[in-house]
């Protein structure tokens, strides 16, 4: 049964959005879609990125359905990278408000959210795509994306492969009380006879949840990520050899503060060995190979497997462009869901090298970006310069420390965990440079400290979340976030309650804390002030990353027109 569909509210359920996919519209889109599905408590939108990118790379027409959105409805519906016009998305969701309307559905209208996941099959399927890339907005079992049958045909609409990112708590209480529940509910997206990939899992209970539920409903076609021997190492001289018109051409990199990554003589990347069961030769079967199904049982730690039928396995090393530790492991995640679709379904031009080259490419905004304050400095002085669309100055950029915020859509605790982990690295490579400098002769600062611009949604646990990011010496100036567009559920909590919470007891007085009624007079303090010696980092929601890149007039997305 669906949740009735509430004004400004959540409602989970299939009921409504199935009978209008099926019924209502002049065609069910689904019948001419195939999709990779996405769900997990953290990474989701990392992992979409880059399956869509290597897909694109490689010369797929891929459509991708993100949730939330980022600056605009319409940014969460594109094709090939970039959003569906958004006057365009307006008359599509005008058009299926309509429809709905006047089908007068028993179990009540679609609710915001279905409307857009209509909206975007429906885009994609009018276009053509060759395969979407589909994240969950929440949940799993009961979200409005999981309306697609199974890789064998049973059902409408073919979901191939089913890739579960990393699952802790979070929305509890919505999809689940305890990490097992969350795990089961997000497990729901799982179709027989499809293929699972299974990213490392940091909570034993939510591994084994969804191991069980994936041996349940599709033994012999799981991938277990972290039984796959990968690296996440620095290679000298790396360099990606591409054939002339192999694949898309590589873009140039980002204008970033050298600090914000190694800076040496070659990339960082993931090696990975892989079993044989990948055929790069450009061949490949609609069903499970002998060889696929080895590689299955070998993925999984089938005990049953003789040693002797262990393939020799093939090593790839793969660019890791997005910043963080954790990305070792998204780009793990979407490297076997790029396997199993080259392996089992036909995507001969996935490529190596294709791969490689999707995966030098991939940009995800508002995930530990750096973002340049350069251009609004300029526009108090009357001379604005213009941004790139990554963040950087379009021209050559200042080193500065306070001409930099580090933006991440971080809002749970796992992920507080990680930013964390980049920030105190980000203050050793500064401390680094800052003490080389010190024996030319120049002044040593050592390491700064941190500015937290921190905004939450309520219902957020701030206390958890906000033990993992402070420490002694750093400073917390709680803001606001504005209405996302679209999403009336949201709510923004109090920039008090913020600092009330940063204040408590953990913080033993070393925490300075400013409360602000307004993003726009923090980001302006910051740009007035050239000689600011904190690292200066946004987080807490994705719905605050989104109003600073639209204070510094930064597009992340393509606005070319959407390629035919």
């Amino acid at each position: 049964m669906s949740e009735t569909a509430r004004p400004g509210g959540i409602a989970l359920g299939l009921e409504r959005i199935t009978r209008f996919l099926s019924t209502v519209l002049p065609y069910d889109p689904r019948g001419k879609l195939r999709i990779v599905h996405v769900a997990g408590t953290n990474g989701k939108g990392s992992v979409c990125a880059l399956v869509s990118e290597v897909l694109a790379a490689a010369g797929y027409r891929v459509g991708t359905f993100n949730s939330p959105h980022f600056l605009e409805p319409n940014d969460a519906l594109r094709i090939q990278g970039t959003p569906i016009p958004a006057a365009e998305y307006d008359a599509l969701r005008e058009w299926i408000r309509g429809l709905d309307a006047a089908a007068q559905p028993p179990n009540g209208p679609l609710s915001l959210f279905e409307q857009t996941t209509a909206a975007a099959f429906w885009w994609f399927a009018e276009r053509s795509v060759d395969i979407a890339v589909v994240e969950v907005g929440m949940g799993g079992r009961r979200d409005a994306t999981n309306v697609f049958g199974a890789a064998d045909g049973k059902g409408i609409g073919q979901s191939l492969v089913q890739c579960i990112c990393p699952v802790d708590n979070d929305h509890v209480g919505v999809i689940g009380s305890t990490v097992e529940e969350i795990a089961r509910e997000k497990c729901g997206i799982m179709r027989p006879e499809s293929w699972i990939v299974i990213a490392n899992q940091d909570r034993a209970d939510a591994f084994h949840k969804i191991r069980q539920h994936a041996l349940r409903t599709s033994p012999g076609r799981i991938i277990n990520v972290r039984r796959q021997p990968s690296y996440d190492i620095h290679v000298p001289d790396f360099s990606i050899k591409q054939a002339a018109g192999e694949c898309a051409p590589l873009r140039p990199p980002a204008d970033l503060p050298s600090w914000s990554a190694f800076k040496g003589t070659g990339q960082r990347c993931l090696r990975l060995k892989y079993l044989p069961s990948l055929d790069t030769s450009g061949t490949s079967s609609s069903s499970s190979s002998p060889s696929t199904a080895a590689a299955a049982q070998h993925a999984e730690g089938d005990a049953s497997a003789a040693p002797g039928d262990k393939p020799a396995r093939v090593e790839i090393d793969l660019p890791l462009v997005l910043p963080g530790y954790h990305q070792a492991g998204n780009a793990s995640v979407a490297f076997y869901a790029l396997d199993v679709l080259r392996t089992n379904f036909g995507f001969t031009k996935l490529t190596d090298t294709a791969i490689q080259v999707g995966f030098q490419n991939v940009r995800w905004p508002g995930r530990l970006s750096w973002l340049n304050l350069a251009s609004r400095r300029m526009a108090h002085s009357g001379e604005p310069r213009p941004l790139s669309s990554d963040g950087g100055n379009s021209a050559e950029h200042d080193e500065s420390l306070a001409n930099w915020l580090l933006a991440d859509g971080a809002h749970n605790e796992p992920a507080a965990v990680e930013l964390r982990k980049y920030v105190d690295t980000t203050l050793r490579r500064i401390a680094q440079q800052r003490s080389i400098r010190a024996t030319r002769g120049r002044s040593n600062q050592g390491a700064p400290h941190v500015r937290w611009i921190i905004g939450f949604s309520k219902g957020k646990d701030m206390a958890a979340i906000l033990g993992r990011l402070l420490q002694p010496g750093d400073a917390v100036w709680a803001v606001p976030f504005a209405q996302p567009k679209d999403m009336p559920w949201i709510a923004c909590e109090d920039p008090r309650a913020i600092g009330r919470t940063a204040g408590g007891p953990a913080s033993c007085g070393e925490i300075a804390i400013e409360s602000f009624d307004c993003l726009a007079a923090a980001v302006d303090r910051l740009a007035a002030d050239a000689s600011d010696d904190r690292l200066n980092v946004v987080c807490g929601s994705l719905y605050l990353v989104a109003d600073v890149f639209r204070a510094l007039e930064i597009q992340p997305f393509s606005q070319t027109a959407v390629p035919q």
